[in-house]
């Protein structure tokens, strides 16, 4: 059986759906995930960026209210 998200993995999930229909997607870039996170808040700690490179790790600093801001301002950052 799977595993029920929890809030946060929601918010995510939205925000990736709502971009892909908003730029009419069926498969994102790792690039565009990126903003995407970027754009709910997430950010590697301060720590991580000065020491060995390593996945994971990822924290909240701020987050935007909606997915659909998110969506918004990662499709703005792909124009550019």
């Amino acid at each position: 059986m799977a595993k029920s998200l929890n809030q946060e993995e929601l918010e995510f999930v939205r925000a990736i759906e709502s971009y892909k229909k908003q730029h009419d997607k069926l498969f994102l870039s790792w690039t565009e995930v990126l903003g995407i996170a970027k754009g709910l808040g997430y950010s590697r700690p301060v720590q991580s960026r000065t020491g060995s490179a390593r996945c994971g790790g990822v924290s909240t600093s701020s987050r935007k209210s909606t997915s659909k801001a998110v969506a918004k301002s990662a499709g703005s950052k792909q124009a550019s």
